[in-house]
């Protein structure tokens, strides 16, 4: 396994980046052939969506303007929303939301932290591209649940998104005042490196025992979807990925 969290998170994104831009050669281990435990799969993606619905109502407290506090509660409707839908998944099992949740906590919280930005322009972005990216994530891995969770999942992860409003809040701040673009822009590649690092927790577990995997993996190049479309996402923005 490559040990990827000796590595700082612009390392990361720097060889994902990379090799997004070759051709991969050999057996290509998709996500989807990891075989991820329900209870700590669905309790890191809680983890971290409650974390987003934090951060949602941080930026709807601090909106600039009356417009904007309206698109930004949709935001966190949304993000709630799924964060319920997660935690219905886990009472199937049952279990408890909180404890599937606790292996996850200081990770989690870190993340929070590493993402927090300077002021609500950062705010916003963080979320739109943390929310982008581990959305891309789940979905992919989610394949190698059972049926009736898979489907349960990601039902949760496609039903809404606040994709279109948080462009919308971003496109308008850029608009008005376009010295934003390039701190943005920098501002936005930082972001994925912490995001890239909890994706390969979801992988390997919280104790490195966690997922069971296919043999001598080389997940790297599964990766190279998830960033392009990061990268589609930062061009609507004009921004550069």
């Amino acid at each position: 396994m490559v040990k990827w969290f000796d590595r700082t998170p612009r390392d990361v994104t720097r060889q994902l980046l990379r090799q997004h831009r070759m051709p991969v050669v050999g057996d290509r281990v998709l996500l989807s052939d990891v075989r991820p435990a329900l209870v700590p799969f669905v309790g890191q993606a809680l983890a971290l969506e409650l974390e987003l619905v934090a951060k949602a109502g941080r930026v709807l407290a601090d909106a600039p303007s009356l417009e904007a506090r309206i698109e930004v509660a949709e935001v966190v409707r949304i993000h709630a929303a799924r964060a319920a839908a997660f935690a219905r998944i886990l009472e199937t099992e049952p279990v408890d939301a909180a404890d599937a949740m606790r292996p996850f906590a200081e990770t989690t919280r870190s993340f929070a932290d590493a993402i927090d930005g300077a002021d609500w322009y950062e705010q916003v972005l963080a979320l739109h591209v943390a929310s982008g990216l581990l959305v891309d994530f789940f979905v992919a891995i989610a394949p190698g649940l059972p049926a009736d969770d898979r489907d349960a999942m990601l039902r949760a992860l496609r039903n809404e998104t606040p994709h279109p409003l948080l462009v919308g809040l971003l496109q308008q701040a850029i608009e008005a005042t376009p010295r934003l673009s390039d701190r943005l822009a920098v501002w936005g590649r930082r972001i994925v490196g912490d995001a890239l690092l909890q994706m390969y927790l979801a992988v390997n577990g919280p104790d490195d025992a966690g997922r069971a995997v296919p043999s001598q993996p080389r997940l790297e190049p599964a990766f190279n979807d998830i960033v392009a479309s990061h990268t589609r996402r930062m061009d609507e923005l004009g921004l550069t990925a």
